[in-house]
């Protein structure tokens, strides 16, 4: 996956949370950008629907001022390696982390 996505996860409770999914990018020899298979999580406050966005990133750089510690929108991050799947983080329960790695999985 190499574009942001906008996803909807639930709680065990029923509460519903809108994030964005950002993969990080990275070039390939070519100069193409390609997935790290490691992704920012982060609060989406649209009322829209998931859907994909229509444009990729044009960059591998950060488009933050400020690091993801400080940024009251961050919610942690995704890595996967050989099949497995780690998060960093600690505001998503267990739950919207099966949730968030089941949707990479099938859309990467």
């Amino acid at each position: 996956m190499i574009n942001p996505v906008a996803f909807k996860t639930s709680a065990d409770n029923g509460t519903v949370r809108k994030i964005i999914i950002e993969p990080i990018l990275k070039r390939d020899d070519s100069g193409e950008l390609t997935d790290t298979g490691v992704y920012r999580l982060l609060k989406n406050a649209t009322d829209n629907e998931s859907f994909l966005f229509t444009e990729p990133l044009e960059t591998t750089e950060s488009n933050t001022d400020i690091p993801d510690e400080l940024n009251p929108d961050y919610l942690g991050k995704i890595t996967f390696i050989d099949g497995s799947w780690t998060f960093k983080g600690d505001l998503l329960t267990e739950h919207e982390q099966q949730q968030i790695a089941g949707f990479i999985v099938n859309h990467a």
